[in-house]
């Protein structure tokens, strides 16, 4: 099977956790967040899921003090699939929801854009074209060297 067609809209979040079943834990939670907030009304979230879960995921993967160049190849492998996607709603995600938040954080930017492959590059090209470059004095929250940057 060719796996650009599991790339599409309505079950992709369920290929993001087919993928990275560590995400499951914090989806769960981000599902009960949903269904009380909404109160029954109908709400695919998969911006909320990959924006909460998966880049969260990301983010302290790219952020920690130690790689785990395995876990990232399957990150990055993931994104290409993704943006390799006959879907354009799945390229529409990948580009506002992840790789916007990556240009958003000099730190990930740097640890990420040279990760990237062909076709997730030519989308983070065009972020790149419309975000201004992130501030490099910036750390985000997340930040586990935040103590050691800073000095």
């Amino acid at each position: 099977m060719n796996l650009q067609n599991k790339y599409h809209y309505p079950i992709i979040s369920d290929t993001m956790l087919e993928a990275f079943p560590e995400i499951r834990e914090r989806y769960t939670k981000e599902i009960r967040w949903i269904s009380e907030t909404f109160q029954g009304n109908s709400t695919r979230g998969q911006s909320l899921y990959f924006d909460h879960c998966f880049c969260d995921f990301l983010e302290r993967l790219l952020a920690a003090e130690s790689t785990d160049n395995r876990q990232l190849e399957r990150v990055f492998d993931f994104l290409e699939n993704m943006a390799s996607s006959d879907d354009a709603d799945v390229r529409d995600l990948l580009q506002v929801t992840v790789l916007e938040y990556l240009r958003s954080w000099h730190i990930l930017q740097r640890n990420s854009e040279m990760l990237m492959q062909p076709e997730t590059k030519k989308i983070f090209n065009k972020v790149k074209q419309y975000l201004g470059e992130p501030p490099q004095g910036a750390l985000p929250y997340f930040a586990p060297l935040r103590s050691k940057l800073k000095g």
